[in-house]
């Protein structure tokens, strides 16, 4: 066999290696994703993460995530502390390739958000602390994964439709969020900062109805003892 055959067949097989693999990049990338997710999430918040199924579309831009459960500390008794239908996302196509990916929009839909008070203070600060650490260690100048990666420009990150829950007794609607222009001021945020970003918007709507919460816990055990006492009048 002539050399030139050789370098030929050697550059086809090359070629057909290269393509090869960039397709099972492409067709596996949501599991690639989910799989990132289920990794980073729970080195970030301290607690499980898991995901049920993700689908990316890179021709259009969009994708969702769905089946999010976040898991609650050590010493709280609900599993989870926070449950989500569906997160969906829109990408800036064209920003893909570059250091600052464009993120038009995060909406996460209907979450089930569990709130319960332990030795420590409530789930959601100690999940917040958590991420607040994590955030800052890997942003410090002696973090190992201190190296360039990718930041983010998020325009509008939604949270609709949220329910609270105050133990097996009380549920409350949650009001909208709605955050803009998430990492615009220091020219793009980590994937850290957006998710701190998004959970701390989370435990703020949710302590707030806290206070609630608990006026009504207790005015309703008022009605009740006050029932009970007409009974013996």
């Amino acid at each position: 066999m002539r050399l030139r055959t050789v370098v030929l067949l050697g550059a086809a097989g090359v070629t057909l290696a290269a393509v090869g693999g960039l397709w099972w990049l492409y067709a596996s990338r949501d599991a690639l994703v989910k799989r990132a997710i289920e990794g980073f999430g729970p080195q970030l918040t301290g607690v499980t993460v898991k995901v049920k199924r993700v689908r990316l579309e890179p021709v259009d831009g969009t994708g969702s995530v769905t089946g999010l459960e976040v898991g609650n500390p050590p010493g709280y008794k609900s599993a989870r502390a926070l449950t989500l239908g569906e997160m969906r996302l829109a990408i800036d196509y064209s920003t893909l390739t570059a250091s600052v990916i464009r993120v038009k929009e995060i909406a996460l839909e209907g979450p089930v958000i569990s709130y319960e008070i332990g030795a420590g203070g409530d789930n959601l600060t100690a999940i917040q602390r958590h991420i607040d650490a994590e955030v800052a260690k890997l942003a410090g100048p002696g973090s190992p994964d201190k190296a360039p990666g990718r930041k983010f420009i998020v325009d509008h990150i939604y949270v609709r439709d949220a329910s609270v829950r105050f133990g097996d007794t009380l549920a409350l609607s949650m009001p909208n969020v709605h955050l803009r222009d998430v990492g615009k001021r220091s020219n793009g945020a980590s994937a850290g900062e957006v998710v701190e970003a998004v959970w701390g918007s989370i435990a703020s709507g949710a302590t707030g109805l806290a206070a609630r919460a608990s006026g009504t816990l207790r005015d309703g055990t008022r009605s009740v003892i006050e029932g009970a006492r007409g009974l013996f009048k």
